[in-house]
């Protein structure tokens, strides 16, 4: 159960903004204000996503920790995986009383509109940072820093995997809410040099399903039945997971054809991954996101320098790193070396930070 929250809403009234957030759990997006919570009198901070997907929940626990850690009023906003829908909660960023800090996980690395808010936001005095996806290299001028996971590393151990466990390589379909977005481009190039030349990547096909979870599983659905000689299944976001492996715990033969192969750990991927309808899945670290994204923005808005230089020690980045979980400790997957542990390693991993999905 989540500790009682002081509880702010704001309501346009005769022309004006009362200065008051909601902070009562964080809702589907485009039903208002969500997750904001009190921890003091220090500063406002607001963490946009791109997406409404499970994963953000740990993202919100470790706001929700670092908030607790240095005195900090944290909310979390959801996005439904729309570009206009993120340039409308960057620019309401602008209006809602008392924000300092702004996160944001980059939809698009080089959407014009995203972009430019990101840099009116700057303009106005607010500290703004990247988590999760960043702005494409020439815009990082809208951003004073990333934190989040080197998702062409991230990548590569995922190809890397796919390789150990199948070695004469496959046919590759790639399923992802948006293919424009940073951490999209880098998992899946990142996956394909991994992988080795037995993975063509000119012989893929990627399916976008725009962050809409029904049309993810659609997705899967009609490639498989498109193409009958895929035999590597490659989900980039971490709804994807379960989506495919709804597809293929369906079919013994399809299951038995392909190597499933994803990122994250939402809650139902947890139990699929048990039951090996998932051969591995690249596990990003989204709590260290969230606490470190509060921590970050405090020390830049306090231009606490020697904490800003511990947090990024590369400078304007901080790789928070990956797991890489397989069902069983036999896994060929194994291999890859420490950062390889199993599903049950992983859970209680999990439960230590009453965590339920990452």
């Amino acid at each position: 159960m989540r500790r009682p929250t002081r509880c702010w809403v704001f309501w346009a009234l005769t022309g004006l903004l009362l200065p008051l957030w909601a902070g009562c759990g964080g809702g589907p997006a485009g039903t208002g204000p969500e997750a904001g919570r009190d921890q003091g009198a220090g500063p406002k901070l607001l963490f946009i996503t791109n997406s409404n997907a499970d994963w953000w929940n740990a993202v919100e626990k470790g706001m929700d920790d670092g908030g607790k850690e240095f005195g900090c009023q944290v909310q979390l906003r959801r996005n439904n995986g729309d570009t206009q829908g993120q340039v409308d909660r960057l620019r309401e960023a602008l209006t809602l009383p008392g924000i300092q800090g702004v996160a944001v996980s980059v939809i698009e690395a080089d959407a014009p509109g995203v972009i430019d808010a990101m840099r009116e936001l700057k303009k106005a005095g607010k500290v703004v940072i990247a988590i999760d996806s960043d702005v494409a290299k020439d815009f990082h001028d809208a951003r004073q820093a990333y934190i989040g996971t080197n998702n062409v590393k991230a990548g590569e151990a995922a190809g890397k995997a796919a390789a150990l466990l199948r070695p004469k390589g496959g046919k590759v379909a790639v399923f992802v809410g948006t293919a424009a977005a940073a951490n999209a481009r880098d998992r899946r190039d990142g996956f394909f040099l991994g992988a080795g030349d037995a993975f063509p990547q000119g012989q893929s096909q990627t399916w976008e399903d725009g962050g809409d979870h029904t049309k993810a599983l659609t997705n899967v659905q009609t490639a498989v039945t498109r193409d009958p000689n895929l035999d590597t299944l490659l989900g980039l976001w971490s709804y994807n997971a379960p989506a495919i492996a709804e597809v293929v715990q369906g079919s013994p033969k399809l299951r038995k054809q392909t190597t499933v192969v994803t990122f994250d750990l939402d809650e139902a991927t947890v139990g699929h991954i048990e039951r090996g309808d998932i051969d591995v899945s690249v596990c990003q670290n989204p709590y260290e996101m969230g606490f470190q994204g509060v921590r970050l923005l405090k020390a830049l808005i306090d231009k606490d320098d020697a904490t800003v230089k511990e947090v990024l020690p590369d400078g304007e980045t901080r790789d928070t790193g990956v797991r890489v979980i397989v069902p069983t400790a036999d896994s060929p997957v194994k291999k890859l070396g420490e950062n390889v542990i199993t599903i049950e390693e992983m859970k209680s991993w999990l439960a230590s930070k009453g965590l339920k999905s990452s």
